[in-house]
């Protein structure tokens, strides 16, 4: 089933990032916490596409001047049909994080991919505007979190394959009864 999103412009983030919000009587978030392989995932209470990780907003940001950034990418934005359709394909990811301490953890993530043509040609549009071919990240929804509130950023196919530890059954994701 393919979902439609009224779209506006969802502006810049403070940490430089572009995200579509996903409004809930789209997609509820998940209500309650998940044990899956050992591990307790927290679930995310708001949903969203990342369009624009923080690499590459702050390529954005510090190659384009502010006003152009701005339209130029707003108008990308803009052009394109950002309707899409959950595949049920669900994925838990594990990331080790290192911080500029010199300190890691490890997050951990339950997605599910999307269908979303619009990305691949909001992609190009970012490229032609910085003058280079860039890599098209697999469109996705964090649903669950351990170990990291925000989730694991997946800027690419090859790392979402390097992350992934195993494929997830729709089935293991059961909400509990509302009474």
């Amino acid at each position: 089933m393919t979902l439609q999103l009224e779209t506006q412009w969802p502006g810049w983030s403070s940490e430089r990032t572009l995200v579509l919000p996903i409004p809930p009587e789209v997609w509820k978030p998940p209500l309650a916490p998940l044990e899956l392989d050992g591990l307790e995932f927290e679930p995310k209470d708001e949903l969203h596409v990342t369009l624009v990780g923080p690499a590459l907003g702050r390529q954005i940001h510090e190659t384009l001047g502010e006003r152009f950034r701005t339209c130029a990418v707003r108008a990308a934005f803009d052009a394109l049909d950002w309707r899409f359709t959950r595949t049920g394909e669900l994925l838990r990811l594990q990331k080790t994080v290192r911080l500029k301490s010199g300190d890691q953890y490890v997050a951990n993530s339950i997605i599910e991919l999307v269908q979303m043509p619009a990305m691949a040609k909001f992609h190009h549009a970012l490229g032609d505007l910085l003058g280079r071919k860039l890599t098209v990240p697999p469109p996705h929804v964090t649903l669950y979190t351990h170990g990291r509130d925000r989730g694991i950023g997946v800027p690419s196919t090859a790392k979402m394959r390097a992350w992934t530890r195993r494929r997830v059954s729709p089935d293991e994701i059961v909400e509990p009864m509302m009474s």
